[in-house]
């Protein structure tokens, strides 16, 4: 009982240090309507999702192991988006962009910091879950990798990110027919991405790379345990997105389709 006041207690005061240093480390940005808006909520998301996942496994409602698995992965693609948040720069964008100022530059960027560093976390994951298997243990690590940079391609306007999470989540309970692997554990992770959702949707505050990493790879770890052989069409479908969005604006797909126009108006302010 001590140890969850105490993460309870951390988990407020991150809060409000973050909140409060926010104009010092240039975490207060423009946003597409021109406010000034916290650019990445995510630093303060992360801690109150530990905080329930360590609840959850304390009073034995969901499996320990699991608990830090979960934690593990989101952990490690918070902190490189973490990186990417505070000292990233925008100049650069897109895979290609990132390595090509790597190869031909010798440049580090934080983008390829962060593309490198998730990914090679997103391979260990996949051999941690599928330790057993190297065909589900690749597949694994791709989901998680391509799930983690998904959500990242879609915040760019309010509400987007958090639906395309939710999309993701409901997609794989029904195809499971509502049998998750560590269903409550994923049910306060979605929680609280909805609780943070709702001032992103107002055009708040923004999700930045340490939420959308770290809440993407929760979906491709949900979509690994829970539903291992869709995650070969889970890969197709993914990799499809991240390729169009090497050479086209998903923004400009989304506002030229009429349907899809509907859809995104309703997620947040425009």
């Amino acid at each position: 009982m001590p140890y969850i006041v105490l993460s309870v207690v951390l988990a407020i005061l991150w809060h409000l240090t973050v909140a409060r240093a926010a104009p010092r480390f240039g975490l207060l940005k423009v946003n597409f309507r021109n406010d000034l808006i916290m650019s990445s909520y995510g630093l303060i998301e992360f801690p109150y999702i530990a905080t329930a996942a360590i609840i959850l496994c304390a009073s034995g409602v969901v499996e320990c192991t699991r608990v830090w698995q979960y934690l593990t992965v989101m952990g490690v693609m918070w902190i490189l988006g973490a990186i990417d948040d505070i000292w990233g720069s925008r100049e650069v964008s897109g895979f290609k962009g990132h390595f090509r100022k790597l190869l031909f530059e010798g440049k580090v960027t934080t983008g390829a910091v962060k593309a490198l560093g998730g990914g090679l976390t997103a391979l260990g994951a996949g051999f941690w879950l599928y330790n057993d298997s190297v065909f589900f243990a690749l597949q694994a690590g791709s989901v998680i990798a391509l799930s983690s940079n998904l959500i990242n391609l879609f915040d760019l306007r309010p509400g987007r990110a958090v639906a395309i999470i939710f999309f993701g989540l409901v997609v794989t309970y029904i195809v499971k027919c509502g049998r998750l692997v560590a269903m409550p554990l994923v049910g306060a992770i979605a929680a609280i991405a909805l609780a943070f959702g709702i001032v992103d949707a107002r055009g708040k505050a923004m999700m930045g790379d340490s939420g959308s990493n770290s809440l993407g790879a929760a979906l491709g770890m949900t979509i690994a345990l829970s539903a291992p052989n869709w995650m070969l069409p889970a890969i197709i479908l993914m990799a499809a997105v991240h390729i169009y969005s090497e050479k086209r604006s998903i923004s400009g797909a989304i506002e030229s389709n009429r349907l899809l126009k509907e859809i995104d108006r309703r997620l947040g302010v425009r």
